[in-house]
């Protein structure tokens, strides 16, 4: 168990030391795509090493105990780069989410967006172009906030973490290591 907790902190360490390079060399500062994948990548890693480490040591382990060691790994590195997700968005990188603010703001002073707005939603079809801007800079304020990009990440994590492992799971007992579940299995002579 001990394996798969230091897997999870490693991967999620790897994460941060990229993503503090990238904002002190100021690459993909609003292109968020590259640490998305990234954090797909190493949580992929993580349950594919995590379960990898378990086999070769040649435990014998149920579909649930596989599920629940790349579980471990895949947690701790959600909760890790959760967290710093929140601190770097709240307090290394809290122009990110002012300026994405403020370019909702030039937007909207086009009235053609605002416009095109009340068309395409029905519930601002009779408000003014100052109550729909309001109402679009409310919505805006709490989307890029750190409190909401740490829980969207959480979540995100999270379901993608168990969705993998099970997979893999799955994958490791059925292909890569079939041989080695075979011959665990005693022989009924």
């Amino acid at each position: 168990m001990k394996k798969t907790i230091n897997i999870g902190i490693g991967f999620a360490v790897i994460w941060i030391i990229l993503k503090l390079v990238a904002f002190n060399f100021r690459i993909f500062l609003t292109d968020l795509k590259p640490f998305i994948f990234a954090n797909m990548l190493f949580v992929t890693l993580g349950i594919c090493v995590s379960l990898y480490l378990k086999k070769r040591e040649g435990e014998a382990s149920n579909l649930l105990g596989d599920v629940k060691t790349g579980m471990t790994s895949s947690i701790i590195y959600t909760v890790l780069v959760s967290a710093f997700i929140y601190f770097y968005y709240q307090s290394i990188y809290p122009e990110f989410n002012s300026s994405k603010i403020s370019e909702m703001e030039l937007l909207l002073k086009d009235e053609s967006k605002v416009a095109e707005l009340r068309t395409s939603n029905p519930d601002m079809e009779n408000n003014s172009s100052d109550e729909i801007r309001n109402k679009v800079m409310t919505s805006i304020s709490q989307y890029y906030s750190a409190q909401f990009t740490m829980t969207i990440s959480l979540l995100g994590l999270l379901v993608y973490s168990t969705l993998n492992s099970l997979l893999i799971t799955l994958i490791f007992r059925k292909i890569i290591f079939k041989d080695h579940a075979e011959s665990s299995v005693p022989n009924a002579s």
